[in-house]
Order: C-alpha cells, then sequence, then structure tokens
C-alpha cells in the first residue's frame, strides 16, 4: 500500500485524508479526489485508492463529521449539502489543489455533484457510482433509521447498536430489513475487516447523521439536470446528465472485502476516462 495519511487546516478544524502523489507514469496532472459513501469512511476505500494511485495522483478526504475530520460547526444544527461540499472546497484550497477531478458514491457522489455545480470550472470530469432515487414512504423510512444520531451511554448500548448497524451493512440493504427480499446475498466479511470498519464507525457515531440529514434532503434529480461538466455514470444516472458517458461498475461491494482483480477492473475504467480529459 502506497497510500499516507494527513490533516489539513480549515475553518472548523482538521480535515483527515488519504493521499498519494502522481506516479512517475501518472496518466494524467489532473488530481482525483474520492468522496466516500455512507456510514462509513476514506478509510473503507484506501484498496482502491491504492489501485486507483498507481496511474493518478489521488486524494480522499473524510467529510466532516465522519472518520477523523473535525464536525461541522456547532452553531448549524442542520448544515444542507451546500456546506459539505464548500467544506471540502476549502480543503482542496489548504492543501493547494486548484482543479480535479471527483468521484463519488451515495453521499460522496451527492456530494461531488454538488461541488461541481459550486465551481464548475475547477471540475475537469465527474465520476459517479451509485445514485439512488428515492422517495415517498422509502425515504421517510431511511430519514428515520438508516443512520440516525447515536449518543455514548454508560452501559455501552450504542457500542452494541453500531456494531449490529454496521455488521447488517454488510448483508442487508437497507439495513434495517433483516430478511430475504433485502439480503445482499454475499458472505460476512472476515473479522479483521469488520473491525477495521467498527472502529471507522464508532468513531463518527455522533456526528455523522448531520451528513445523512444533508444526503437525504438534497433534490439530486434536479441537480443532475443542472451539471455542466463531463459526467460518467451508471445508466440509471445518465437519463439526468446531458451527454454523459455511461459506466458500468463491475464490483458494487466495499472496497475493504475486494479481492485484488475486482479492484483493478473497477479502477480500470475510471482511469481511462481521466486520462482523457481536458486539464
Amino acid at each position: 500500500m502506497i497510500m499516507k495519511r494527513a490533516f489539513a487546516d480549515i475553518a472548523e478544524g482538521q480535515v483527515h485524508y488519504w493521499y498519494a502523489q502522481a506516479p512517475a507514469r501518472s496518466v494524467s496532472n489532473i488530481p482525483l479526489v474520492v468522496l466516500h459513501p455512507g456510514p462509513g469512511t476514506a478509510r473503507h476505500q484506501v484498496p482502491l485508492l491504492d489501485v486507483l494511485s498507481q496511474s493518478l495522483r489521488v486524494i480522499a478526504p473524510d467529510l466532516l463529521g465522519m472518520g477523523d475530520s473535525a464536525p461541522p460547526r456547532a452553531d448549524i444544527p442542520a448544515p444542507d449539502l451546500g456546506y459539505f461540499a464548500d467544506a471540502n472546497w476549502r480543503f482542496l484550497d489548504s492543501i493547494g489543489v486548484t482543479h480535479c477531478a471527483l468521484m463519488g458514491s451515495s453521499l460522496g457522489g451527492r456530494t461531488a455533484v454538488e461541488m461541481a455545480l459550486q465551481q464548475p470550472a475547477r471540475v475537469k470530469g465527474l465520476v459517479l457510482n451509485r445514485i439512488m432515487m428515492i422517495a415517498g414512504e422509502d425515504l421517510n423510512e431511511m430519514k428515520a433509521k438508516h443512520a440516525p444520531e447515536v449518543m455514548p451511554d454508560q452501559t455501552g448500548e450504542y457500542v452494541s447498536f453500531v456494531w449490529n448497524r454496521m455488521r447488517a451493512l454488510s448483508t442487508y440493504f437497507p439495513w434495517f430489513k433483516q430478511d430475504a427480499a433485502h439480503m445482499r446475498k454475499t458472505d460476512l466479511p472476515p473479522a479483521e475487516t469488520m473491525h477495521v470498519s467498527f472502529v471507522e464507525h464508532i468513531k463518527m457515531c455522533k456526528t455523522s447523521h448531520k451528513a445523512f440529514t444533508a444526503y437525504w434532503n438534497y433534490p439530486i434529480a434536479e441537480k443532475l439536470k443542472g451539471l455542466v461538466v463531463p459526467v460518467m455514470c451508471r445508466a440509471e444516472t445518465t437519463g439526468f446528465v446531458a451527454n454523459a458517458t455511461t459506466w458500468v461498475p463491475p464490483f458494487e461491494g466495499d472496497p475493504l472485502t475486494a479481492q485484488p482483480g475486482q479492484l483493478t477492473s473497477l479502477a480500470a475504467p475510471v482511469i481511462d476516462y481521466i486520462k482523457n480529459l481536458k486539464a
């Protein structure tokens, strides 16, 4: 693994991020900023980042309130996704990144979309993985149950909740519908992998819900139609984005549990797409 870790200062505190400098045989001078889904952190993306970093300069921050990054401002009780996107731009400013390509899935995908809308001149390309369109009662249920605020208690019940949610995320979607109809039909990850994931989940349990509240309230279909940057995305998203390039990701799971061949096949079209972008 060639990825390294660092912290950068913004007004809210420090942003934790993983990075690798451009390799000697870099295919592009455009850095790739990878924004993680959730519940999760940039740590879950490290195996994929490691493969991408063999061809590209890669940067992957923990979103505010997640992983080891500072929480959102206390005087903004319900920050919207515009706030999280702006924080990412301020983070990139602090490390001297003037332009980039963005890659994101789920929460990270929506944040990447908002970043591209805020500062399109700086975004040379956008790679979107899972962009779920949820509405009605399904949306209300996800708001209430998927990523609630979890406060520490002296009995340790919160630890059990975080562990069980993290474990269930591996085998069900949504995790709180634990029946055959919602089963992912995959094995549990190895115990060591589950431990790594649990550590990431437990340290952000008090604050990650703020990003998810912003996620659920973000009008993604409307926002996608406003994009003016080059976009590569799944077929189900291309109908919302003018002139998008269709992408069929060959691997659907968590990079922490992926085999090397799966990561290589997932990274290859991303690398090919970015090397053809105009700086």
